[in-house]
């Protein structure tokens, strides 16, 4: 798979500025390049204080936003304090002099029905949020206080480290840090990229010379210059207003005229590569990656060299280096692309996901790959796929998509850090200059002398380990005469360079049909159902056809639900040689199992999606399945399965909570056992029951007119149903918990970290009793995190969070503590929910309308892209709801809800006379002492003789 930007555009809106500002910086907005899909008006100006600003307005916008990147992460970090760029991130948000209260501005996004985080990159720290548009002025008030005046409170100083080290153990055994802790120390010395950059306990702590505040605050006034950020606002003003706040508010960041110093260095000694590295990993996984320290390709935008040569190595079509791995039962995927861009240089990055052949023989894949690069330098680099790639480039550009605000705010803020004003949301885009040698010079350093191999198994020993996340793993020096055979292998016979994409759409009109407000039905009869939904709204000539497949066999039994995911994931790879141009032509598809059978949503530019279709629909019918590659994928999902169990706690807290909840739902470690039997036989003859019996819902929705619509359900009816049987599938069913008893289950894991949920369930489906539970959630959640994390310091991972499932309302209390049991965290979060009521009660109406409203608009945000709003189409129909409502009656639910009622469920859930479940982990069995307990623990009998809703 290709990893480029190309392919994967952060940034979906182009604009254009109609105003100019008399500021320090005069922007001529007459050169900004925009998309002609983008209405929205743009402004750029420079503060006094050398601040960068780009304003949005967007009077359409239901959410506003705004993003202030910091040009200075983690890689500044002083050797004496490694993760202070990190803990720095976390302080800054609590108090400040205008706001001291630690949790002034997240209560202020949360109440006005918005989100923010903040993140530390190596280089750059990145803080944003949204909020409904007419509470933006005082959301920027709040934020700019923590670049102008934050207080770095002394007494929050400790419980923050304590939530940085929360930060780090809840990841300690994650594999991915792990793997990169490993990468990380065989980096040089001398490159700031080879240190710690998370912080816990042990490098965030006082000193002899010093205070950590003390390096906090010297930190942060060397580091946080204004003229090393840059900040975006969007909302629904004018830019003269929006100007005007940016002025007002942010103006006073300091500015010390900081230099940035690059990141120069070389990631390796001389003397490294090249170098094997073997690295243990806590899943059942196998990979290998090869890393090439090549120059930055930053300066090299309009002919975007990695690009160019990750689209034929990361290429999957027919003869594609993956292609011929896989026919060697090598490699399960295969991705190339960059990592560790300073902007100076980077890595190129080749990753596969071995098979347990590939594992044991990685100098044939090592040959394979090296094969095709040599493929690539006896062969021109043809203009061709640069033709192609521009010419999806130029259709993403001028047909785009809105992104989401949040997103975009952050996005462009860290563009801006190096991108002209002009130029910052075209880059990604602007694809001009075919530069044969630049491609070749970058080929070259594509070699076994400059190589870093590395391979992560569950198996690996390892002679020495990672300091912080204890990582076992070994280094050995690649040989001599290995390098020389790898150079000089020959182009393997099964390899090919790609030929021309057919998929490039030919037909980018937008159709003039009058749009459909909702679906309307076109077919109903047992076993089909199809939906029509014209919608140019978006103006962009995209469509989608979502087609969902329910069998009855599906539901029968764990087999059965390991017959269908192994028969999907099957389908899948017979498909992946014919749809991944089609990928590369921006017509995507998804095909996944569900309890109920397999669903599949083709997306993208409506032309040729016929093509796709027919293809897709062919393979699910009269695709043989291959012996070798029916055990790699059974043994694919048996290390599924298998890992469970080394997820994070929290994770595997709320799997166990909806195992419970879900009827029927087969545990990981029944369905492990329920694999053994599966044999190709057996599931060729599943796979023809799945499809002799079942029936078929259908939303066909976009650039697309009635007869287009029928025409697909007419395909689709010769290949599925013409021979089938025709029935109704039921849904699955939501188990009724028990009410006035306090159920409880917990079970042991290997992690050090307690996962904890406590689950509250609501009574009915109605819309009211959902109603309730959303504005409950609302109410609750940044209270919760503000006692349970920021004031008691109990875990890192906190929230509190609407647990809803198939529309049955829930409540969920979720931590991962690195100190504190489950039993504890309950009692915690009982004392919680009992001041709670409290709280609600003094809750005043017009307060609780303000929660109210912003529930409301949450719910009826509307939807940027036009998959978003199918999906939402698709979830109604999904429940039989023909009026396509369901978020308008929640929101004239939430309407009628008063104090009064909001306290009666709180205090319902306080006296117990509401369901709920505690599931926990724990690190070993519990004694007979700690097992006394008041709670009834979950047993399979209790749970089969629950009622279901």
């Amino acid at each position: 798979m290709l990893k480029t930007h190309l392919l994967f555009v952060f940034f979906t809106l182009l604009f254009f500025s109609s105003t100019t500002y008399s500021s320090k910086f005069d922007f001529a907005s007459a050169s900004i390049k925009k998309s002609p899909n983008d209405n929205r008006d743009y402004g750029y100006l420079v503060l006094e204080n050398d601040l960068r600003v780009l304003l949005i307005s967007d009077p359409s916008t239901d959410k506003s936003s705004a993003s202030m990147d910091v040009n200075v992460g983690s890689a500044t970090d002083p050797i004496e304090y490694p993760g202070l760029a990190h803990f720095l991130e976390h302080m800054l948000f609590l108090g400040t002099e205008k706001y001291p209260e630690a949790d002034a501005y997240q209560k202020y996004i949360k109440q006005h029905g918005g989100n923010h985080n903040a993140y530390t990159s190596s280089e750059n720290t990145n803080y944003f949020f949204d909020i409904r548009p007419q509470f933006l002025e005082g959301a920027l008030d709040r934020f700019s206080e923590q670049f102008t005046h934050p207080l770095f409170n002394a007494d929050y100083v400790e419980r923050e480290v304590n939530a940085v080290h929360s930060e780090f153990t809840s990841k300690i055994k994650d594999d991915s840090r792990r793997f990169y802790s490993v990468i990380k120390d065989v980096f040089s010395d001398e490159h700031p990229y080879s240190r710690f950059s998370v912080g816990n306990l042990e490098t965030l702590k006082d000193n002899s010379n010093e205070s950590l505040r003390d390096a906090l605050l010297k930190f942060y006034h060397k580091n946080y210059s204004a003229n090393q950020m840059t900040l975006v606002i969007l909302g629904k003003e004018p830019l003269t207003t929006l100007k005007q706040w940016a002025t007002e508010k942010f103006s006073g960041i300091q500015n010390s005229n900081l230099v940035v110093t690059e990141f120069d260095q070389d990631f390796f000694d001389k003397s490294t590569l090249p170098l094997k590295i073997e690295s243990q990993s806590i899943m059942d996984t196998r990979s290998m990656m090869l890393a090439f320290p090549i120059p930055s390709s930053s300066k090299h935008l309009d002919s975007k060299p990695i690009s160019y040569l990750s689209n034929l190595i990361g290429h999957e079509g027919n003869g594609s280096l993956l292609s011929a791995l896989k026919k060697e039962g090598l490699v399960d995927s295969l991705s190339s692309g960059s990592q560790f861009d300073t902007r100076v240089k980077e890595l190129f990055v080749i990753q596969m996901g071995l098979t347990q052949r590939g594992y044991s023989n990685q100098s044939r894949v090592l040959e394979l790959l090296f094969s095709y690069i040599n493929l690539l330098h006896q062969n021109k680099f043809d203009k061709l796929y640069f033709d192609e790639q521009k010419a999806m480039l130029d259709i993403a550009f001028n047909y785009q998509e809105r992104s989401e605000p949040l997103h975009l705010t952050s996005n462009l803020s860290r563009a801006l850090q190096h991108s002209p004003v002009e130029e910052v949301l075209y880059e990604p885009y602007a694809l001009t200059n075919f530069d044969e040698k630049i491609y070749r010079n970058y080929l070259e350093l594509l070699n076994p002398k400059n190589m870093l191999l590395a391979i992560k198994a569950k198996d690996i020993e390892g002679n020495k380990k990672t300091k912080w996340y204890e990582a076992p793993y070994m280094a050995t020096k690649l040989s001599d005469s290995f390098i020389e055979k790898l150079a000089s292998q020959t182009p393997d016979p099964n390899l090919a360079l790609p030929q021309a994409n057919i998929f490039i759409p030919d037909d980018t009109n937008v159709i003039s049909h009058i749009n459909n407000e909702q679906p309307e039905l076109l077919r109903k009869e047992l076993g089909l159902e199809l939906w029509h939904h014209t919608d140019t709204s978006f103006g962009t000539p995209r469509a989608n056809l979502f087609l969902t497949i329910r069998s009855p066999v599906s539901t029968q039994s764990a087999e059965a639900l390991n017959m269908t995911e192994i028969m999907v994931s099957l389908l899948k790879d017979s498909l992946n040689e014919f749809s991944y141009p089609a990928y590369l032509a921006g017509l995507h598809y998804e095909l996944y199992n569900h309890m109920r059978g397999i669903t599949i949503k083709i997306s993208g530019y409506s032309d040729k999606q016929s093509q796709l279709l027919t293809q897709i629909l062919s393979t699910l019918k009269f695709k043989s399945f291959n012996s070798e590659r029916f055990l790699i994928m059974k043994e694919r999902l048996s290390r599924k399965l298998a890992n469970a169990k080394d997820r994070k706690p929290f994770q595997q807290a709320i799997s166990k909570t909806q195992n419970i909840l879900i009827s029927p739902s087969w545990s990981e470690q029944e369905r492990l056992m329920a694999l053994d039997n599966i044999q190709l036989e057996s599931l060729s003859e599943f796979r023809q029951k799945f499809f002799s019996k079942m029936d078929i819902a259908i939303l066909s929705s976009g650039n697309i007119d009635r007869a287009s619509s029928l025409s697909s359900a007419q395909l689709i009816e010769s290949f599925l149903l013409k021979s089938a049987k025709k029935t109704e599938v039921e849904r699955a069913r939501i188990r009724r918990i028990a009410s006035n008893t306090d159920w409880l289950d917990r079970f042991v894991t290997q992690h050090n970290d307690t996962g904890f949920i406590h689950y509250i369930q609501g009574k009915s489906r109605s819309h009211n009793e959902r109603a309730k539970y959303l504005l409950l959630t609302q109410l609750l959640t940044s209270d919760y995190y503000n006692q349970i994390r920021t004031e008691k310091q109990l875990g890192y991972i906190v929230f509190a969070t609407n647990f809803e499932l198939l529309e049955v309302p829930g409540l969920a209390f979720i931590v991962q503590s690195p100190s504190t049991s489950g039993a504890d965290l309950l009692e915690e979060t009982r004392a919680f929910i009992d001041k709670a009521v409290e709280t609600l009660a003094a809750l005043s109406e017009p307060d609780l309308a303000k929660h109210k409203s912003s529930v409301i608009a949450n719910l009826l945000k509307q939807e940027n892209t036009l998959y978003a709003r199918s999906n939402i189409f698709w979830q109604d129909i999904d429940i039989k709801n023909r009026d396509f409502d369901t978020k308008e009656q929640l929101a004239k639910s939430l309407e009628k809800i008063t104090t009064t009622d909001m306290v009666e469920l709180l205090r319902g859930i306080k006296d117990k006379q509401t369901a709920t479940l505690t599931v926990y982990t724990q690190q070993k069995e519990a004694t007979s002492e700690q097992k006394s307990t008041k709670m009834k623990p979950i047993t399979d009998t209790i749970v089969d003789s629950f009622a279901t809703f």
